[in-house]
């Protein structure tokens, strides 16, 4: 009997990740009992993968039931390519799940037993830590709602058992039975043969993965007050205090930054990597490593996590009279002159003569003019206490091949256009969302 009207009793409002399947249809079916009994709202979404050529037929399936039963239905499509579909596909259904959650509403979704213990066998297989080896939970928060999993302390054969006592159907995708997959070889091939030997093998790893997550949870509140005492601006990380603590939980605590900053956990390989090469090498200044679209940082004992954008160094961009708006490259926002007076003394700068160009560049050779002497843009920096990754972003202006100003951090003490008068350069960092 599969009964969890106890676990999901204080919530009113469902939406059902809806594929056909035997455990979402049976998940679907057991709502509606639920809903004779007590007053419920239920909807369905279904996520025409495209993948099948009875995708189509599939998502008419899943309407047609849900006609039947007065369920609300929403209907979504979604495009797979390349490699990894497995991962893509999870991806994008959460992000359609995430846009159509009400208010209040709870997610469910059909995983079960078997599924808790295929991601077991497949974290292993991976060497994956104490998060990964702790599966999947049973409820979790999904960003402003909850997502919960019913049917997951229930098997597959008693899912099935159930549906075939009510007389269900639903729908066989017969790319499940692909063993090329990891996880549909771990299921024909791996699982029935522990099953086999041990029966009651699937209900021991249930068992092994929520004694995972309560440590986790343990480990979680132990390590946070630590993470958050020393987060700098909410996302960088104060490494003095951090390295006096042991290397163990020092590593827990890179893997807790990371996550912060929605790192996929990094291997044990790559995490001493990180160690080694960034935050213990004292033969660079200012270490970094390349991770997937990351680069980590370590600047002056605070480890930053930077997302690697367009190089923009080798651009030059031409500011033609009458200097309307100039919209910058990679999303650096735009600059704007104005005629008035402006707050900032930084961005108070002499006027271009009519037979000067006025040009944007990234990087320059030239040197920056003080009150005192001239330096290089590299020092001006250091002075300015910008760190390496932003450098590369910052707009310089110049006249002609006069160096101007680091535009919203400094102007050029040289004396030029005398009897110009002066206008404000205004650098707005953020683009606007059309």
């Amino acid at each position: 009997m599969l009964n969890f009207k106890k676990k999901i009793s204080k919530y009113k409002k469902f939406l059902v990740a809806f594929s056909g399947g035997i455990d979402s249809t049976v998940l679907l079916y057991k709502l509606l009992e639920i809903q004779k009994k007590k007053k419920i709202k239920i909807r369905a979404i279904h996520i025409n993968h495209q993948i099948s050529s009875k995708s189509n037929i599939w998502n008419q399936h899943c309407k047609k039931i849900c006609f039947k039963k007065n369920i609300s239905f929403i209907e979504e499509k979604i495009f797979l390519e390349g490699s990894n579909l497995e991962c893509k596909a999870r991806k994008k259904r959460y992000k359609l799940f995430k846009k159509h959650l009400l208010n209040n509403e709870v997610l469910l979704t059909g995983h079960n037993l078997n599924d808790q213990c295929e991601t077991l066998i497949l974290a292993i297989k991976r060497g994956s830590g104490p998060q990964g080896l702790s599966g999947i939970s049973y409820k979790k928060k999904f960003y402003k709602n909850i997502l919960i999993r019913p049917l997951l302390k229930f098997s597959r054969k008693e899912i099935k058992n159930w549906a075939y006592k009510k007389k269900i159907k639903w729908i066989n995708d017969k790319s499940n039975y692909n063993i090329s997959y990891d996880r549909n070889f771990i299921r024909h091939k791996i699982i029935p043969i522990l099953t086999n030997r041990w029966k009651y093998f699937q209900k021991n790893c249930f068992r092994t993965t929520k004694l995972i997550q309560n440590e986790n949870i343990v480990l979680k509140n132990f390590i946070k007050p630590i993470v958050k005492k020393n987060l700098f601006k909410k996302k960088c990380l104060n490494l003095k205090k951090i390295k006096k603590l042991d290397l163990k939980i020092q590593h827990i605590i890179v893997r807790k930054w990371m996550n912060i900053n929605k790192i996929s956990i990094p291997s044990l390989t790559l995490l001493k990597n990180i160690f080694k090469s960034v935050i213990y090498n004292t033969k660079k200044k200012n270490p970094k490593i390349i991770f997937k679209k990351y680069k980590i940082w370590n600047y002056k004992d605070y480890l930053f996590c930077i997302k690697n954008t367009p190089n923009v160094k080798n651009n030059i961009i031409f500011w033609y009279p009458p200097y309307k708006k100039l919209i910058l490259p990679n999303n650096l926002g735009y600059l704007k002159i104005k005629n008035k007076k402006y707050t900032k003394k930084e961005t108070r700068i002499k006027k271009p003569k009519k037979n000067q160009l006025v040009i944007i560049k990234f990087q320059t050779n030239k040197k920056f003019q003080t009150k005192n002497n001239k330096k290089k843009l590299k020092k001006m920096f250091n002075e300015l206490k910008i760190p390496p990754w932003k450098r590369k972003k910052i707009p310089l202006l110049f006249y002609n091949d006069k160096f101007i100003s680091i535009i919203g951090k400094c102007v050029t003490q040289k004396k030029y256009n005398k009897n110009q008068k002066k206008i404000s350069i205004i650098w707005n960092k953020k683009t606007k969302k059309h």
